[in-house]
């Protein structure tokens, strides 16, 4: 059986989808396995964190396609599911027209990071990078950034990926923000570098040492 959620944008497909999940998993026998359903319905938010962005149709608009399997047994109890996305929209990390929103995960990062976080990544707030600060959209009405980050961490852990691997994915999330605050002067026809100006430098440093690679290589 296949359920098939489409529309323009704005027309409700993510709000559907997430009641048609809640709906099977609560409407499943109630001997089933409630760690697989949390999982399942914590995938949401994560997918959403990583996924959506603020467009001017839609707050919490998805970036890309989703295919979400979910597996049932002999009784009808889920006991397994399978998400794959595709059709992601990599162009809006580095260009976000305004009043749009870059992925929410940048913004939740900015603002929701501790502060052994901040200083271990070297965050700024969301104004102060480039790939965030081409447009004046910094909030979403009724929307914390920082308790959504929360609720991110809160879902990574419920779906099983351990704490080492959050820091790695953090870490490179901080690095393309970093990458986005590097700039560039001709030194010739042929050749460019680094500008001295506006903490470039800094920053490909910063982007270097997160991604665990050398400034030179």
């Amino acid at each position: 059986q296949a359920i098939l959620v489409s529309g323009e944008s704005g027309a409700g497909k993510t709000e559907t989808s997430k009641h048609i999940m809640q709906y099977l998993v609560e409407s499943s026998p109630l001997e089933n396995d409630h760690n697989i359903e949390e999982k399942i319905l914590e995938s949401n938010p994560l997918l959403e964190a990583f996924g959506n962005a603020k467009t001017i149709r839609n707050d919490n608009s998805s970036r890309f396609g989703k295919f979400t399997e979910i597996q049932f047994d002999g009784n009808g109890s889920i006991c397994g599911a399978a998400i794959k996305t595709y059709l992601l929209e990599r162009s809006r990390v580095v260009s976000v027209s305004d009043p749009e929103r870059n992925y929410h995960i940048f913004y939740q990062l900015c603002d929701g990071a501790t502060t052994t976080e901040r200083e271990a990544w070297n965050l700024k707030d969301a104004k102060d990078f480039r790939y965030l600060s081409t447009s004046s959209c910094f909030e979403l009405e009724g929307c914390s950034n920082a308790e959504e980050y929360v609720k991110t961490r809160h879902a990574m852990e419920i779906v099983g990926i351990p704490v080492e691997t959050q820091e790695c994915v953090f870490k490179a999330i901080a690095a393309v923000l970093h990458l986005g605050n590097v700039t560039f002067e001709a030194v010739d026809d042929d050749e460019c570098k680094v500008s001295p100006a506006g903490g470039a430098e800094t920053s490909l440093s910063d982007a270097a040492r997160l991604l665990g690679v050398s400034v030179e290589g």
